[in-house]
């Protein structure tokens, strides 16, 4: 017999989630309601834990360079104080370190001591700037704690006729693989008002639709949850 197997029923199931929508509709409050979450914050989106007294003993950061959330991201794999870690957003952390990357190539040159204008991006950036990301995805995959990947959506539209074909998460081509092989959920978070009730509700997809993209394994066979919890959708 092999030895170090368990049932399946023994493993524990740490939660790995892709979480995307528009701004403002709640993905903040979703994610702020994980166990013990820390926060690496590149958009000021927990600003409005403020008002929820519950939440504002978070801790937060915003690593400046993709080695430094690397190496935050181990430490708190070893320290096992939190049980969470969410990254808000994936897609504006890639983009503020393309940025970097861009400057330090005008003022010190690439790895061949190139100096270029920082808005000649090449592939070769787009590649320095997702390696980290690939590396600290794999790494999360398998560690014993929870993951929120936040990120922006993207709407693809069909040229000819203008109709919305695609709702898709904001992540480049080369960390699309990653993300999908680390996250065994993705929900959309949508929020819909009625001007005429002035109410509103949220829908998280956690299945896809012939335009949103979504997938889950927790056996949910809704195409969406109205006004999700963390408690109701992983029974924490």
């Amino acid at each position: 017999m092999i030895t170090g197997a368990s049932p399946v029923k023994d493993l524990i199931p740490f939660v790995k989630m892709g979480l995307y929508g528009p701004a403002g509709h709640g993905k903040t409050k979703l994610a702020s309601e994980a166990p013990k979450p820390i926060w690496f914050d590149y958009e000021n989106s927990t600003e409005t834990l403020r008002h929820w007294p519950e939440y504002v003993d978070i801790p937060v950061k915003c690593p400046k360079r993709p080695e430094e959330l690397f190496a935050d991201v181990q430490k708190v794999l070893m320290e096992k104080e939190r049980e969470t870690i969410v990254l808000d957003s994936v897609t504006s952390s890639l983009s503020t370190y393309l940025i970097q990357r861009m400057v330090m190539v005008k003022e010190k040159g690439d790895e061949y001591g190139r100096k270029r204008d920082e808005f000649m991006v090449q592939e070769g950036d787009y590649k320095y700037a997702t390696q980290v990301f690939n590396k600290m995805f794999m790494l999360l995959q398998q560690a014993p704690i929870n993951v929120v990947i936040i990120a922006h959506d993207r709407e693809y539209y069909n040229e000819s006729t203008g109709k919305l074909e695609a709702i898709r998460p904001d992540i480049t081509p080369r960390l699309r693989a990653s993300f999908t092989r680390l996250v065994n959920v993705v929900g959309y978070l949508q929020m819909e008002r009625s001007e005429a009730r002035g109410t509103s509700q949220r829908k998280l997809y956690l299945n896809p639709t012939n335009i949103i993209e979504a997938k889950n394994r927790l056996n949910i066979q809704e195409t969406f949850i109205l006004n999700p919890t963390w408690k109701e959708l992983f029974n924490a």
